[in-house]
C-alpha cells in the first residue's frame, strides 16, 4: 500500500462521524424552526358563560372569562399567550399573560368583558400561543362570542 492509501484508510473513519455529527445538528436546527398554524373555533364560543374551545390538529386551547380575569388552558405546555383587543375604531391593545400553575394555564386581568358588554367597543380578539417554537394563531369577531 501507498502512502495516499494509508493515510486515506486513517482519516475515513473521522469523516464519517464528523459527517454524522454535523447531519444531527442540521437536522435539530431545521426542526427547530417555528411554523404558523390556524387556530379554528369548535362548537360556539362561549367566553363569559363557560368554555370557548380553539383547535389545530392536536392542539387545544381553552378561554374563559370570570369577573375581568381571562384564563387559558393549552392541551400541551405553551412558552408564551398573548390576547389582544382591537377596538372598533382599529387601536389594538395587547395583553400578555401570565403562567398560572404550569405551562399549559395561563390568567390575566382583560377588559375583554367590559369592552364586549359595557361599551360595545370590542371589534374583535387575537390569540397568540407558541409551543416550542410553534406560533398558533385565531382571531374571533365578538358577533362569535357569547
Amino acid at each position: 500500500m501507498n502512502r495516499q492509501t494509508k493515510l486515506a484508510i486513517f482519516i475515513a473513519p473521522f469523516l464519517v462521524v464528523g459527517g454524522y455529527i454535523a447531519s444531527d445538528q442540521y437536522v435539530a436546527h431545521e426542526s427547530n424552526k417555528g411554523r404558523l398554524f390556524n387556530l379554528t373555533l369548535q362548537n360556539g364560543c362561549q367566553l363569559f358563560n363557560g368554555d370557548c374551545i380553539l383547535k389545530s390538529g392536536d392542539v387545544l386551547v381553552n378561554i374563559t372569562d370570570d369577573n375581568g380575569v381571562t384564563k387559558i388552558n393549552t392541551s400541551y405546555p405553551a412558552n408564551k399567550v398573548t390576547v389582544s383587543l382591537v377596538s372598533i375604531n382599529g387601536k389594538e391593545t395587547i395583553c400578555e399573560f401570565n403562567k398560572a400553575d404550569n405551562f399549559q394555564y395561563w390568567q390575566r386581568e382583560t377588559a375583554i368583558r367590559m369592552n364586549h358588554f359595557d361599551r360595545q367597543a370590542l371589534n374583535s380578539i387575537r390569540i397568540m400561543v407558541k409551543i416550542k417554537g410553534d406560533l398558533y394563531l385565531s382571531e374571533l369577531s365578538t358577533s362569535a362570542l357569547n
